[in-house]
């Protein structure tokens, strides 16, 4: 067991249950199994493994909120680090790290950047030196990290632009961009707006929606969806097919509860039943999702991997022509620090890749600022290093997506956690999140498909105030920002 020691200016910069959410990671970014608490006036870091690593905190930003921030690689020492300091280094590191592998691809950094990170930089090192007195050195290591923080919203947006433009050049910008339906059918009044902004939807063709008595599918709502999408020129991809977590089964499986043989059986029967019928009519299958996370009737690790496994077989057996797509949610895996998990979720995927499925891509869902259950707010440039993590394959990624625009209360939303905006201050925090992610995505070739989570908070869905239109109906921000991005930049 191995301990990290932190002194720190102000304990409130650390957000409500963050201690819970403190973890410790390698070189490959997998936490380690993590605990942390107050010694006395110092916080206390312990990690399984006692070797250096990189320190994960939620901290509270000034005028941004609160962001999942990293130290540099630490080492174990006895006396104490000053937490502000750390933390304002890891994040200037992290972006003049990002911001040389960009300019190796091309980017000409901007003149506000580079100000910026000046900026950040002499208020670093105001408070590097000045740790003799503490209070003074968290100050300015704070000034750090928000001017940090906002030059790599400039990085980004920079990156974002200039790498669009390239694509551009050389051939329109392919990439599909739309939103995952759920269970309802868009009103006549939402479907033009949709087809304004997207090029494909996401037809969940849910098993517990289908089959609700066993034996017997009802494929009416499907219909509607995919007849509807047909007509209005978008893509459709299907599924999950499979979703692993408690949502992923008609109610009636619980009689199957701990029959790992037969509920494998029913849920290929379902894959095989959809695939049957709409082989030739969509332009992807989302295979299974939630492989890593999902807690469906306390499968395994292997048990998950080996239906996926033979999810995969089923649909590469009936429909061999059309892409298969698995995906992974919480792709920064916080919550390894405090599960007892053995694979982490570039593990899994690299499993199947070994296995020689014939899977076309992989999927990652962010659903950004819902704790637990999704993953903690994190500067847009971090979402570069992941994608880059995930290409290592070469094979394409889906991005599925989602954050808040408010944290009202929300009947309609299973979630019950805590909500982390994006933004503070601003008009919408979702738009805020999504004018930043969004560019960003479309800039990577390696992503082709970018689905927005949810479709309208007036429908019963997973996260509070994360769909695209409100409780009434009425569209949000982020949909005329889609709208903008597709006539702008794709095909």
């Amino acid at each position: 067991m191995g301990q990290m020691r932190f002194r720190l200016h102000d304990r409130e910069r650390i957000a409500p249950g963050g201690l819970d959410r403190i973890y410790v990671a390698g070189l490959e970014e997998i936490p380690w199994s993590t605990r942390a608490g107050w010694e006395n006036d110092h916080l206390v870091v312990e990690r399984a493994i006692p070797d250096s690593g990189c320190v994960y905190i939620p901290w509270q930003v000034d005028g941004v909120g609160t962001r999942v921030l990293s130290t540099a690689t630490l080492m174990e020492r006895q006396r104490p680090y000053l937490l502000e300091v750390e933390l304002a280094r890891g994040i200037i590191q992290r972006i003049r790290n990002r911001q040389f592998m960009w300019e190796l691809l091309g980017l000409t950094p901007s003149a506000e950047l580079k100000e910026e990170l000046q900026a950040a930089t002499r208020e670093f090192s105001l408070a590097a030196t000045s740790q003799n007195e503490p209070a003074e050195s968290a100050v300015a290591a704070n000034r750090a990290i928000a001017l940090a923080l906002s030059s790599g919203e400039h990085l980004v947006a920079d990156y974002a632009k200039q790498a669009i433009a390239a694509r551009r050049r050389q051939a329109p910008v392919a990439t599909l961009m739309g939103v995952s339906l759920g269970d309802e059918t868009p009103s006549v009044a939402l479907r033009q707006q949709l087809a304004d902004a997207c090029n494909i939807v996401q037809l969940p063709i849910a098993w517990r929606a289908v089959e609700k008595t066993e034996g017997n599918r009802d494929w009416k709502s499907t219909e509607v969806q995919l007849g509807w999408a047909q007509k209005a020129g978008l893509k459709v991809a299907a599924g999950p097919l499979i979703r692993l977590d408690e949502l992923g089964m008609p109610d009636w499986m619980v009689l199957w509860e701990g029959d790992f043989e037969n509920l494998a059986r029913l849920m290929l029967e379902h894959v095989k039943a959809t695939v049957t019928r709409y082989a030739g009519r969509v332009h992807l299958w989302h295979v299974a999702s939630r492989v890593n996370t999902g807690r469906l009737m306390q499968l395994e690790e292997e048990q998950r991997l080996h239906l996926v496994a033979q999810a995969l077989e089923v649909v590469r057996q009936l429909d061999p022509r059309t892409p298969t797509v698995v995906s992974f949610d919480q792709p920064w895996a916080e919550y390894m620090s405090q599960q007892d998990e053995d694979l982490a979720p570039l593990h899994y995927a690299d499993a199947l890749v070994r296995a020689d499925l014939g899977i076309s891509g992989f999927g990652l869902e962010v659903n950004a600022g819902f704790l637990p259950g999704g993953s903690g707010q994190r500067a847009t440039f971090e979402l570069g290093r992941l994608l880059d993590q995930w290409s290592i394959w070469g094979l394409p990624l889906m991005m599925s997506i989602t954050t808040a625009s408010s944290a009202a209360a929300d009947p309609n939303a299973r979630f019950s956690g805590e909500i982390h905006l994006a933004s503070e201050g601003g008009n919408d925090p979702q738009r805020d999140w999504a004018a930043s992610v969004l560019p960003l995505l479309l800039a990577r070739s390696a992503v082709q498909v970018v689905i927005w989570n949810q479709l309208a908070d007036s429908h019963p869905h997973d996260f509070p105030n994360a769909s695209l239109f409100d409780a009434r109906n009425q569209a949000k921000p982020t949909l005329g920002l889609m709208r903008d991005l597709r006539k702008s930049c794709l095909m």
